[in-house]
């Protein structure tokens, strides 16, 4: 049986093509992931209770510096491990949203095991659900669903053949108009 090992700090900056003005970003970035590795695994179990998960959010975090180092400025390897450890925590940020949220029942795999006693509580949830996105435009129910299935925001735009920016901003909208029409429903109870 092989071990794995895990990744080091340098496995998570693979060689990307860089334009000859930028490939100053390669060996800053790898000395940025060094300063912040110690920290993203503390971060990663106190957070998110999980250290595994820190080479990957580090690697989320560090295609998203690349973005930016690339659209701007040389900068000094200080600068860029402050810019790497905000996406870092930005995105552990957005995993634990992602675990609090409201998880429509039926829309899932994980269903509570009272569910599956009660034949008819998948019946009522996928009613309930439909009800729910009765009034959302079908592409807008679509991306819901891919996010809160736990899809990226950068995965849903590909798969609606738009930009994240229009997919988060329809899908803040119709959350919106959703949470209203809940809370109208209940003042009315």
């Amino acid at each position: 049986m092989v071990e794995m090992r895990s990744p080091s700090p340098s496995d998570l900056c693979w060689n990307l093509k860089f334009t000859p003005e930028q490939e100053w970003i390669e060996p800053v970035l790898h000395i940025a992931v060094g300063n912040i590795w110690e920290r993203a695994h503390h971060v990663a179990r106190s957070q998110l209770d999980d250290e595994t998960l820190a080479p990957e959010i580090i690697e989320v975090a560090v295609e998203r510096t690349i973005r930016s180092l690339q659209a701007g400025v040389d900068r000094g390897p200080e600068e860029v491990a402050l810019l790497l450890e905000r996406s870092f925590l930005q995105e552990v940020k957005r995993r634990r949203k992602a675990n609090n949220r409201l998880i429509f029942v039926g829309s899932s795999q994980e269903l509570p095991s009272a569910c599956t006693q009660n034949p008819h509580a998948l019946v009522d949830s996928a009613i309930d659900l439909e009800i729910i996105l009765h009034d959302i435009p079908p592409e807008v129910r679509i991306a819901l669903l891919l996010r809160y299935s736990r899809s990226r925001w950068s995965e849903v735009a590909a798969a609606l053949g738009t930009t994240e920016a229009a997919v988060r901003l329809r899908c803040k909208r119709a959350l919106d108009r959703i949470h209203r029409k809940l809370e109208g429903e209940n003042h009315e109870t």
